[in-house]
């Protein structure tokens, strides 16, 4: 595990330079240990961008990003998934009650490793480098994904460490430093919530304007339909429907991306750059995290800390491919972990083993979010019938039955229940509770805190407490000290 430096401008002195020798595409994570290049010699070609773009995408594979923790714990402080007996990674914030202190480092990891993919971005974004004429394309491309990187690190460390938008009316209450240079000796205060999205709105702007409608490369990279698609996600946060459906239509109706057919559906992150993977952090046998990446967190052979609940089986009808995504556990059956049927069961949308194990691809959004995330925007917009075919089309794909006759609020519900059906596992559910102002409610609970009501200072985590140590500057979050 890489050492942690807590202060977020001393994480990055040095940017990674991959020994690569391949140009990107299908096999461009095919990745070589980072030399680490002071930053004066670095960064003076094509190439060198290039580089940097995959050590990007090299920081977003890490156990402490999108390579496990990052999908888990939002997917932990839900309903859905649940702790069994002897779970201990990410325990507390299962709990809900997490410190700064705490024993667990997933808030220590989440506050270091994702503002160093931000530096590594900013060190693009700030070079002082003019490419030759005829590769000028090819650099706002590497260009344009450092700005989508950063825009989407900002996104997700707001969504960790500060309440969901709506929380106050004009989302002034306290969110995260935004970072866009590195100065070693600053001590920021924390920006509010509407500033860190308007600089995160900023950079997917650019990022459209810079990069070139997906091509032949991989959902591997950042392509400009997965920054419209990204940033559509972030306007359905805030409340702005309008601009949410818009992007959404872009990239259902480019043509690029199509729901896989439903008998795909299971291997779809296993395979890796499906049809409907837009963008996705891809894992192979070189990237190999083993038990530490996101699946062994769910199966036997794994860490196997946490199972799916009752009420997720509850959401499955007869017939849903998605009910289909796990995996029987004899040491379950009958018990609090076992399905209707009294069978025990565990989640398997991650599916990998043996020799091949920890190479699932890990989704970050795909054309079935875009989808939803339509149906939602147009339910709360009062367009009830485009939100019902969009949500129609997932649930026909699925093999679960046409829904009629949804308006207003039902419809809404419906598209939200939605949403648990088909990203249960993949990061969204605290968010999704919290962004909708709902509350927590576990009914067949594993852990001491079954309810937790909105609004509640526990939705979010806490700043390490070795950063506010060293930044006067800072304010943690509230319930958690000063």
């Amino acid at each position: 595990m890489k050492r942690i430096q807590y202060n977020i401008y001393k994480t990055l002195a040095f940017i990674p330079l991959l020994l690569l020798g391949t140009a990107c595409g299908e096999e461009f994570l095919d990745l070589q240990p980072p030399l680490q290049v002071a930053n004066d010699e670095f960064l003076q070609t094509v190439d060198d961008f290039r580089g940097a773009t995959l050590g990007m995408y090299d920081q977003m594979q890490l156990a402490d990003y999108y390579g496990r923790y990052f999908l888990l714990i939002p997917d932990i402080m839900g309903e859905d998934i649940k702790q069994n007996a002897s779970a201990n990674r990410g325990k507390e914030w299962a709990e809900y009650n997490g410190a700064p202190t705490t024993n667990q480092n997933e808030h220590r990891e989440f506050w270091a490793e994702i503002y160093e993919v931000i530096n590594m971005a900013n060190q693009m974004i700030n070079a002082e480098f003019t490419p030759v004429e005829n590769r000028r394309s090819e650099f706002n491309n590497y260009l344009g994904q450092a700005h989508a990187v950063r825009a989407l690190a900002h996104f997700d460390l707001v969504r960790l460490f500060a309440q969901t938008y709506s929380f106050t009316s004009d989302a002034s209450h306290p969110g995260i430093p935004i970072v866009t240079e590195f100065e070693p000796e600053s001590r920021p205060s924390r920006n509010t919530v509407a500033q860190v999205y308007e600089q995160v709105i900023t950079d997917f702007e650019t990022a459209i304007s810079l990069l070139e409608p997906k091509g032949d490369e991989n959902a591997g990279t950042i392509s400009r339909e997965a920054t419209q698609a990204l940033l559509s996600r972030v306007y359905l946060y805030m409340g702005r429907y309008a601009e949410a459906e818009s992007l959404a239509t872009e990239v259902i109706n480019g043509g690029k991306f199509t729901l896989v057919a439903r008998d795909a559906y299971a291997m779809q992150f296993f395979a890796g750059n499906s049809s409907e993977a837009i963008f996705e952090i891809v894992f192979n046998l070189a990237d190999n995290e083993g038990s530490d990446h996101i699946g062994g967190m769910y199966k036997e052979t794994g860490y196997g800390d946490y199972l799916p609940s009752q009420q997720l089986f509850a959401l499955f009808e007869e017939g849903d491919i998605r009910g289909t995504l796990f995996i029987d556990d004899d040491n379950l059956d009958n018990g609090i972990y076992a399905d209707a049927s009294g069978e025990g069961k565990r989640v398997y949308k991650f599916p990998s083993e043996g020799s091949n194990i920890a190479t699932d691809n890990v989704p970050v959004i795909r054309l079935s979010e875009v989808m939803l995330n339509r149906a939602e925007a147009r339910a709360k917009a009062g367009n009830d019938a485009g939100a019902l075919a969009d949500l129609n089309q997932i649930r026909v794909r699925a093999g679960a039955t046409e829904l009629s006759g949804l308006t207003g609020q039902a419809l809404i519900d419906a598209v939200l229940l939605e949403r648990r059906r088909e990203l249960f596992a993949e990061g969204h559910r605290v968010f999704d509770i919290t962004r909708n102002q709902q509350d927590m409610v576990r009914t067949d609970c594993t852990s001491p805190t079954c309810t937790v009501t909105f609004p509640n200072e526990r939705f979010i985590l806490p700043l390490p407490q070795e950063e506010t140590d060293v930044n006067d500057n800072i304010q943690q979050a509230p319930g958690y000290g000063t």
